[in-house]
């Protein structure tokens, strides 16, 4: 009888307390939709319309919202500056802390303090709330078919005039470090606004080519330049590359590191494009809304719309989760000081390789 009895005691105890944490749930989910509900949430993209970035960008905010409760409205914002760094020192210090704003990023922008100059970044890239990222691939070079670079190994010998953005940004820290440690022969004009700039530049002509841009951001003019050979892949830098890549059989730039140190070194430099293309919100977010906005994340790149409309734009999604992009951010600020200097020094761009273009004024913050 007494037995029975604390079986029912039991067994009501337990009932109540599954009871109490469904209650709990319900609110949390009613808390959560009720945040959302009638909000509208800010994409911040860091480069001008119209390139890889801004393409990403707009797709994700397209399909983010459907993904979190209440399913807000998501509105791109474009705020180019300093090789992204001017919208990720925006998201880190000024941007609201309650989930209602989130930003894709250069990953440049995120190692800027590890590989870079310090002194240029207002903000710790390790405070940010990071929700993942859409896309990882390898860097290549381009240049005009007319160009009087054709091959790798003319560069060692004939200079290359390339076309950049910011400080810090894949465009003006390729060719720096391809000139330091393989000995290529680039001069880099900085000071486009983006890398839709950058391509109209070498389409007129301006300069001959660029670097530090994956295949995912070849889209629209340069995509049909390429078809028609008017603009050529002169070599891969770095990783894995996609199908038809790999048929062009395209010399590796990493492959022709002088010392076992210069190709560590680089492919220390080259591990940020694992993840290529971040998306992160400002630091101090509460734990809820960071879990809301990664679970939202997840679920709106396995989404088969977000996917078909991936396709459709010619895009490749490499995912990566916002734990493992935080993961590789931390391991990154984590390396040792020596092997951190020793790539600063890799990717001084140098005062003979580099100049600013004509009528831009000097990135800030």
């Amino acid at each position: 009888m007494t037995q029975g009895i604390g079986r029912a005691l039991r067994r009501s105890l337990r009932a109540g307390l599954l009871a109490g944490i469904a209650c709990v749930s319900a609110a949390a989910g009613a808390a959560a939709q009720e945040f959302y509900k009638g909000k509208t949430v800010t994409m911040i993209i860091p480069s001008s319309a119209a390139g890889g970035y801004d393409t990403y960008a707009r797709l994700l905010a397209r399909h983010i919202g459907q993904h979190l409760p209440g399913r807000p409205d998501v509105v791109p914002q474009n705020m180019p500056g300093a090789g992204g760094k001017v919208a990720v020192a925006y998201m880190a210090n000024a941007a609201a802390k309650d989930g209602t704003v989130i930003a894709g990023s250069y990953p440049q922008a995120l190692t800027e303090a590890a590989f870079g100059r310090k002194e240029l970044v207002r903000y710790d890239a390790r405070a940010l709330t990071y929700l993942g990222s859409m896309n990882g691939e390898p860097y290549y070079c381009f240049a005009r078919a007319d160009a009087p670079v054709q091959t790798l190994d003319d560069l060692k010998t004939k200079e290359l005039i390339v076309g950049a953005t910011g400080q810090g940004s894949s465009t003006t820290i390729s060719p720096a470090l391809l000139n330091n440690l393989i000995g290529t022969r680039f001069k880099v004009i900085t000071g486009y606004p983006g890398s839709t700039e950058v391509v109209l530049a070498v389409l007129r002509n301006e300069v001959h080519g660029w670097c530090g841009m994956g295949w995912s951001a070849i889209q629209g003019a340069i995509a049909a330049e390429i078809d028609k050979g008017a603009v050529r892949i002169l070599f891969q830098e770095n990783g894995e590359p996609n199908d038809r890549v790999r048929e062009m059989k395209l010399a590796r730039a990493t492959d022709l590191a002088p010392t076992a140190e210069d190709r560590k070194i680089m492919d220390l430099i080259y591990s940020q494009q694992l993840y290529g293309r971040p998306f992160f919100a400002p630091p101090g977010i509460p734990a809820a809304r960071v879990a809301e906005l990664r679970a939202a994340f997840d679920a709106a790149l396995a989404d088969p719309r977000l996917v078909a409309d991936a396709k459709r734009l010619n895009l490749e999604l490499r995912s990566m989760s916002g734990l493992e992009l935080q993961r590789h951010i931390e391991d990154l600020y984590t390396t040792s000081e020596a092997v951190l200097a020793r790539a600063r020094a890799a990717l001084e761009p140098g005062k003979a390789m580099q100049q600013a273009l004509p009528g831009s004024k000097p990135a800030a913050e």
